[in-house]
């Protein structure tokens, strides 16, 4: 392979692992260093604005005029003044400009692309090459690469390809941002900050699975109601964003449900089902929701899900009962409430699977492991316990959700 067909290469291995765009062109500014002398790499964003990321040369970074703008400032009118509009009529957003070139440009009474002219003759530039950084019709970016001696035919062609692919790879890390952006907003709307409540303590923690996404399937929730507090958390299958949606779905009904009628948690998950299924929703989770009145009666039901933790007086307990059905299973499956007397000075932990299930490991062993650790730091305060309990679930292959209740001493 040639000098220059190595070139794409090393673009593409420098462009795989760049997770941002700004990180992403200047990788490609430093390594286009090799046919060209100096580079310039700016990032497009709609609507009109333009952002430059990097100004290097062998010698290091360009020191550019004021009229050029600073590097990372972020300036509009983007498409209609310099170089950018000629290069968006170029075939294949391919722009060359030689030293006549340039020197006309210099002269334009149009003070942008007379300061571009300028500063490329400056720099000892006899062959200016622009490439636009295009991907289904959206311009992600512009390099500006300057040659003292003029480039070679091959290497503008595989330039043009090197522009090609980082056109491609800039849409892509862009729809991950967007991707990313989408679910961080599902996350601030699906999972709410906890209540406030007089004489309790709460605690919530919530970690995906996916690392390129903020939220999925699990969910946990507490709300007060006239009859109490409701306390849920619940594990949809899958941790993406059609089992966030699902989770949406689910936690929403489930609200309705918990306001509506004088019902315990076994009657709002049998009515959840059944809306659910009337509506056409796709079901299939698992879920422990209950309700804490004031007298400290928690009253629960699970379907199909782990045992609760009950911390009192430092002893750690699962509160084991035979759960019902998940959701989804079998609509009008009977369901049960299960009740138990909480003390001033309590602790109970809802958490989903994530925490506990290991690959090779038996669940019997991984609750108990659980319990003890919960048991081990029993003089923690909600808030600390969450973070002591949480790292469980390292290298887990599941979102892990879960709440801790705290019933404050008299």
């Amino acid at each position: 392979m040639t000098e220059v067909g190595t070139l794409l290469a090393r673009v593409v291995r420098a462009t795989a692992t760049a997770g941002d765009r700004d990180v992403l062109l200047e990788r490609v500014a430093q390594l286009l260093l090799g046919p060209a002398d100096w580079v310039l790499a700016d990032r497009l964003d709609e609507p009109d604005l333009i952002t430059r990321v990097a100004a290097v040369s062998a010698d290091g970074r360009i020191a550019l005029p004021p009229d050029m703008g600073a590097v990372s400032a972020r300036r509009s009118a983007a498409g209609s003044v310099g170089l950018l509009p000629a290069l968006a009529a170029a075939p294949g957003q391919l722009l060359r400009l030689g030293p006549d070139d340039l020197e006309a440009l210099a002269a334009s009474p149009e003070p942008h692309l007379a300061a571009q002219a300028r500063t490329a003759l400056g720099l000892g530039t006899r062959d200016l090459l622009l490439l636009g950084l295009v991907s289904r019709g959206r311009h992600g970016g512009v390099l500006s690469l300057g040659s003292r001696t003029g480039f070679p035919d091959d290497v503008v062609a595989e330039l043009a390809d090197v522009a090609l692919h980082v056109g491609v790879a800039l849409e892509g890390v862009r729809l991950l941002r967007v991707q990313r952006a989408v679910a961080t907003a599902l996350q601030t709307s699906l999972l709410p900050p906890v209540p406030s409540v007089p004489g309790l303590r709460l605690a919530a923690r919530y970690s995906p699975a996916a690392s390129d996404l903020d939220v999925g399937g699990d969910w946990y929730d507490a709300f007060p109601t006239p009859r109490g507090l409701v306390v849920t958390v619940g594990d949809v299958r899958g941790h993406d964003l059609a089992a966030a949606t699902q989770m949406a779905d689910l936690r929403n009904l489930l609200r309705a449900h918990a306001v509506d009628r004088d019902e315990g948690p076994a009657a709002w998950l049998s009515r959840l089902e059944r809306t659910a299924e009337a509506l056409g929703l796709e079901v299939a989770a698992t879920c422990v929701t209950g309700l804490l009145d004031s007298d400290g009666v928690l009253t629960w039901s699970s379907a199909g899900h782990l045992p609760p933790v009950l911390l009192r007086d430092g002893r750690a307990v699962l509160l084991e009962t035979e759960a019902d059905l998940m959701l989804g299973v079998s609509t009008g499956t009977v369901r049960t409430d299960q009740t138990t007397q909480l003390l001033p000075g309590d602790t109970v932990l809802l958490y989903t699977d994530g925490l506990v299930e290991v690959r090779g490991a038996s669940l019997a062993g991984r609750l108990e492991v659980l319990r003890a650790t919960v048991e081990q730091h029993a003089t923690a305060p909600p808030d600390a316990l969450a973070e002591l309990v949480l790292p469980l679930a390292d290298g887990a292959a599941d979102d892990v959700a879960l709440l801790v209740l705290h019933l404050l001493p008299v």
